[in-house]
């Protein structure tokens, strides 16, 4: 078992076949974030891709102003 840097940055891949990843079963096309040392090995096994485009960020709520009315 491998233990995560955490101050190395995760990778996206994009599954190509059904892979369970810490004890969760992903499915075809779903994107999980792995080590990069996994994400090489999940990458020449043929179980992963790398992730091409990530999805953007979402986008915040737009912020709505409050008039405030003014007095005669």
């Amino acid at each position: 078992m491998t233990f995560h840097n955490k101050d190395e940055p995760m990778t996206r891949v994009v599954l190509n076949r059904p892979h369970t990843h810490a004890g969760k079963l992903h499915g075809v096309r779903e994107r999980i974030e792995v080590d990069s040392a996994t994400a090489d090995w999940l990458i020449r096994q043929g179980i992963a891709s790398p992730e091409t485009n990530p999805s953007p960020a979402p986008n915040p709520e737009p912020k709505t102003s409050q008039r405030k009315d003014l007095k005669p």
